[in-house]
């Protein structure tokens, strides 16, 4: 996989889709996007659907600062064996997160199972990166 894509590309896909993860969980928490399309159909109140989507951005904005770090776009030092552990583990729980969105309730989240696979690809390549 490190020949199909670069590992800058790979930091910048991750970012990208960070980021326009997090416009979509923002448009979710303003009511423009009608909570009850996602987490599978599951979330039953208002204070459950904040809750869970302050906790999805704060994850997706933990993500980009872990790609940053591993990439050096960051004004300080992380020790690339500590991202490279932050990659494989964010790399399994897209994987995990691509299964959820395969069985879940809505065709919204269902076609979210090919971003989360992306991302796990992504960081996998990313992890595995030898500079």
């Amino acid at each position: 996989m490190n020949k199909i894509i670069s590992a800058k590309a790979a930091a910048y896909t991750i970012t990208a889709i960070m980021a326009a993860t997090i416009v979509f969980h923002i448009l979710i928490l303003t009511g423009v996007i009608p909570y009850e399309i996602t987490w599978g159909g599951r979330l039953k109140t208002h204070e459950d659907m904040v809750r869970f989507e302050t906790v999805s951005v704060l994850i997706n904005i933990t993500v980009i600062l872990i790609v940053a770090a591993h990439v050096r776009w960051l004004p300080f030092y992380i020790d690339k064996r500590t991202t490279r552990v932050a990659l494989w583990l964010m790399a399994v729980m897209f994987l995990l997160n691509t299964i959820g969105n395969i069985i879940a309730a809505t065709a919204l989240e269902k076609t979210f199972g090919l971003l989360t696979l992306a991302l796990a690809l992504m960081c996998i390549r990313l992890a595995t990166d030898k500079e």
